[in-house]
């Protein structure tokens, strides 16, 4: 058995082992272990598997999708941290009555302690960890400089650390492959998405903001300044301007809504800026200074030809005119190789069946 520990905050963690783990042998017996919601993984994951909804990290605690509560996420974190302690024991029990093979972790460190207690290999999938979110937030609670140490050791209990692309330097894992870019491959379904939205819109530019479940501090209603443009969302925001139409996510899949739009607006997470790489749709996204991640997402965003940066305060107000008049047309920015996930796979398959034969 495979046990594969995926990260709940947001859903950037699964999209990507969604990713890799489609690519493993079906014959591989496979255990998801997440607070990411289990609807989205039947969707995604189109392969057998046990869902088990338990957390074993806690993230970061969001006031909005930009915005960090640094003092929320000590406390939560040392909430999860006493009962990860507390069930260290139970957790190998039931791994070994899973009969697990190897653990997948993306990217909670207590799973390597419980593979190292189990003597089995472990992979971690890291473009950063928490070791390096925690250690920038030391300077305004200073108990997270103790904790970023612990998690740095626990990290380097892994066995191999696959790195998919726009990382942090992370020279506590023992041993490193380099895999790519991990991201979902869409489809230009472009025909299909005019279908769906008010006739007016196939004269205009369309852009897909990603408003997700925190939220983005914006003032929506600024966007009907812009009637060349028609904007969309899977979440509603607080208010629905009239050049914006409220997508299902039944009616397309997320890459390839990305692949079918002309923009994508959005914070700068892991997920979208592969998915926006691929498809070669330019991206419009503010800073997130706080993050770790955000140094290494636009280290590659500023020298790729679809990375449009605005400022906090544009991207607050919907300043959005000139960046929005910097997009290029649709086609014009070649896709990127971002074919991690297969390559993943490969290695996690081969480090499976090295365990099960030895």
């Amino acid at each position: 058995m495979l046990i594969a520990y995926v990260s709940g905050h947001g859903l950037g963690h699964s999209t990507r082992e969604i990713e890799i783990l489609r690519h493993l042998p079906p014959e591989i017996p496979l255990t998801v272990k997440t607070v990411a919601p289990e609807r989205f993984w039947r969707t995604e994951l189109a392969r057998s598997f046990d869902l088990v909804a338990e957390a074993f990290d806690v993230g970061c605690v969001q006031r909005n999708g930009i915005d960090i509560d640094v003092s929320a996420t000590l406390a939560a974190w040392n909430a999860v941290a006493a009962r990860n302690r507390e069930r260290i024991a139970t957790e190998v029990a039931d791994l070994r009555e899973r009969n697990a093979r190897l653990i997948l972790t993306d990217v909670p460190s207590f799973p390597l302690t419980v593979a190292a207690a189990l003597d089995i290999p472990s992979v971690c999938v890291a473009n950063f960890t928490w070791a390096d979110i925690y250690r920038a937030f030391a300077a305004e609670e200073p108990g997270f400089a103790a904790i970023a140490d612990e998690l740095t050791e626990e990290y380097a209990k892994a066995t191999l650390h696959l790195e998919p692309g726009f990382s942090l330097s992370m020279p506590f894992f023992p041993c490193t492959l380099s895999v790519g870019v991990v991201a979902r491959p869409g489809v230009d379904r472009r025909d299909e998405l005019l279908a769906f939205l008010p006739p007016e819109a196939r004269e205009r530019r369309i852009a897909l903001v990603y408003v997700g479940g925190w939220g983005l501090p914006i003032e929506y209603e600024r966007v009907t300044a812009f009637p060349d443009w028609h904007f969309l969302s899977l979440d509603p925001p607080p208010i629905v301007p009239g050049n914006w139409t409220v997508l299902s996510r039944e009616r397309m899949a997320h890459p390839d809504l990305v692949a079918s739009v002309d923009a994508v607006i959005s914070k700068p997470g892991y997920g979208i800026c592969g998915e926006c790489l691929r498809a070669g749709t330019p991206l419009l996204y503010p800073p997130r200074p706080a993050f770790a991640e955000y140094r290494a997402l636009h280290a590659t965003l500023s020298v790729w030809p679809g990375g449009i940066l605005l400022t906090p305060e544009a991207f607050s107000t919907v300043m959005w005119r000139a960046a929005l008049d910097a997009v290029s047309p649709r086609g014009a920015i070649p896709p990127e190789r971002t074919d991690g996930g297969p390559r993943a796979a490969r290695t996690l398959t081969e480090t499976y069946r090295e365990t099960v034969s030895s």
